[in-house]
This record gives structure tokens, sequence and C-alpha cells, in this order.
């Protein structure tokens, strides 16, 4: 399968899989500090995650766009999601290039992934940036710093399920390597 098709096959697979199925679960704490409200797990942002590692900077940033506001559209949030999304796609590249061990001028269209970052990487890369879309995401949503425990509980939560739910895909759905003598 060639990688733009690759692309919008997961693009079109994550969200269906979070507006269909993960957007209709409500999570309740059990731990009830302060009344702490429902939360869901976030794994559309792996769709953004997946991208090629040399995609240049604008188009990133206007896929990341596009993906919020078809999350904000079925789920009727007026751009949270996309402003999260953006905010992500932003800080992206910088991620990638702690969390690769290669410059990424020598890894060309190579797709980050579980198999070719490495375990331990591929954890740190997306949970930072799984981090960073869910506190921006639930900053928004609370909008306001008094309720920072709240903010940072559902973060954390959401973070990670949607990190368990994203290494889970990638052990089950994930390209591994072939190599051949």
């Amino acid at each position: 399968m060639s990688l733009p098709v690759r692309i919008i096959f997961t693009f079109i697979v994550v969200i269906l899989i979070q507006v269909v199925l993960l957007n209709h679960i409500a999570i309740r704490s059990s731990i009830n500090i302060l009344g702490i409200p429902v939360f869901t797990p976030l794994i559309y942002p792996l769709g953004l995650l997946l991208l090629p590692v040399n995609i240049p900077h604008w188009l990133l940033m206007l896929f990341g766009f596009i993906t919020g506001l078809v999350m904000d559209m079925f789920c009727n949030t007026p751009g949270m999601h996309a402003a999260a999304c953006v905010l992500l796609c932003f800080i992206r590249p910088y991620l990638l290039a702690l969390f690769f061990q290669q410059s990424i001028k020598e890894l060309g269209s190579t797709t980050p992934n579980l198999f070719k970052m490495g375990f331990n990487s591929f954890i740190l890369y997306v949970s930072m940036a799984i981090l960073v879309h869910h506190f921006s995401y639930y900053l928004l949503q609370i909008w306001s710093l008094k309720n920072i425990l709240i903010i940072l509980f559902k973060t954390i939560l959401s973070g990670v399920l949607s990190l368990l739910l994203i290494v889970l895909g990638q052990l089950l759905f994930g390209q591994r390597e072939i190599h051949r003598s």
C-alpha cells in the first residue's frame, strides 16, 4: 500500500474508532476528589503522530487543524479539538528531534511507530504529545485555572488510558519491519 493511501486509511480508521466507540464510553472516576467529572480516552491524535517525519510543518499544522475540525463537528465542541491539534502539530517536530536517535534529515519519509523508534522512545514521544494535547484540550474545555486539579486529573487519567490504547493498537496493527537477507 502506498504511503498516501496508508496515511488516509489510518486517519479514517482512528477517527472512526474515536467517534463511534470511544466518544460513547464515559469513564467515571472511582476517586471522587472534588467531584471529578467524567473523562473520555482520546486516541485520534495518533493519526497526527504517525505522519511521516519529513512532512512540511505548514502541511502538518493544516492536517492538525482539519483533524480537529472533524472531531469538533462530531463532538459539538467549537474549536477545542482544533486548537489542541494545532498545538500538538506545532510541537511535534521538536518532540521527534528529542526522541529519534537519527537526524530528521536522515530519516526521510519514515513514519514514527513503535517498531521503528523502539519501545522506550515511542512511549516517551507519544506520552509527551498526548499529555500536551490532553492538557490543552481539557484546559479549553474547563476554561478556568481555578480548577487546575480537575484539569490535571482528567489529563493524567485520560492520557494514561489513551497511551495504553495507542500502544495496544501499535502492537496489534503496527507495521513491523521485515529484515530480508
